[in-house]
């Protein structure tokens, strides 16, 4: 029995059907996401970074075929924009680093979306005041680097719930040659959500001439699983420093008082969880 191959305008009718379906669904999609948004009204945590790194693993997990991962990855990222506008609006506020398609709007557009409303600010400062001000919804930093003149971390080294906390670390997937090796932090109000592979931040105000090792074994006795830091010289009695970690760290962690309480422990003065953020996909994932 011969089989019959389908015809070129049978294959394109059955595209047809598929796009049909997969717009209806979006649709379907869409007025669920505004029921979500309704049901959301009396809270300001619209973004939910946590939740849409779970939904991308969970998809990467269940991923077979020939469709290149990275593009799953750009068109969900680009629904869950899509889902947020529907929500109410919504904004980045972006520093300006002039580095164009490679820099941080870049970035900040592959992640958030294409027609989500961007504003470039000229300091991190900015940046942080918009946020806190509600004047943008999430703002986008390049990552922290040691012995900066200047660093944006130690801004939000207080308390306050107008103080902007790290949320996600961009991309979630390298899908943009363009980007490798260029990545960012995005900050909002509120803390991160744990979603079971994350990292945490800390600064850390710690006497000037306190020695690494005495800080690594202040950490590692307080139970921080370290994972790197970067170090700010104030130019005073004291030194800061930024502490990645496993896990995400909220106000009230126990480890914090374990790291600040013990009066036989002088290496740090003050210590405030900075937010964190899910791991992003590793190439492995994205193969």
């Amino acid at each position: 029995m011969t089989v019959t191959e389908p015809s070129l305008d049978d294959l394109r009718r059955e595209i047809d059907e598929i796009d049909d379906s997969l717009h209806a669904l979006l649709m379907r999609r869409a007025e669920v996401q505004q029921q979500v948004g309704r049901a959301k009204a009396d809270s300001s945590a619209r973004l939910r970074p946590g939740r849409e790194a779970r939904v991308l693993r969970r998809l990467m997990a269940n991923h077979a075929g020939p469709f290149p991962r990275g593009a799953v990855v750009q068109i969900w990222r680009e629904i869950f924009a899509a889902g947020l506008a529907l929500q109410g609006p919504f904004s980045v506020a972006v520093l300006a680093d002039g580095r164009a398609e490679r820099g941080l709007r870049g970035i900040a557009r592959d992640h958030f979306g294409a027609l989500t409303r961007m504003q470039e600010v000229s300091t991190a400062g900015q940046v942080l005041q918009a946020v806190g001000e509600c004047r943008a919804t999430v703002g986008v930093l390049p990552m922290p680097e040691s012995e900066e003149r200047a660093p944006w971390w130690p801004n939000m080294a207080r308390e306050g719930e107008t103080v902007p906390r790290i949320v996600a670390r961009l991309p979630f997937a390298q899908t943009d040659p363009a980007h490798q090796r260029r990545e960012a932090l995005a900050v909002m109000l509120g803390a991160p959500e744990e979603t079971g592979q994350d990292r945490g931040y800390i600064a850390l105000e710690v006497p000037d001439g306190t020695s690494r090792s005495a800080l690594r074994g202040a950490l590692a006795a307080a139970d921080f699983d370290v994972t790197d830091w970067k170090v700010y010289d104030a130019g005073g009695p004291v030194t800061y420093y930024l502490v990645e970690c496993r896990s995400v760290v909220r106000a009230g962690d126990a480890r914090l008082a374990a790291l600040t309480g013990n009066p036989d422990n002088g290496a740090v003065r003050q210590a405030w969880p900075l937010g964190g953020y899910a791991e992003p996909l590793g190439p492995g994932e994205l193969a």
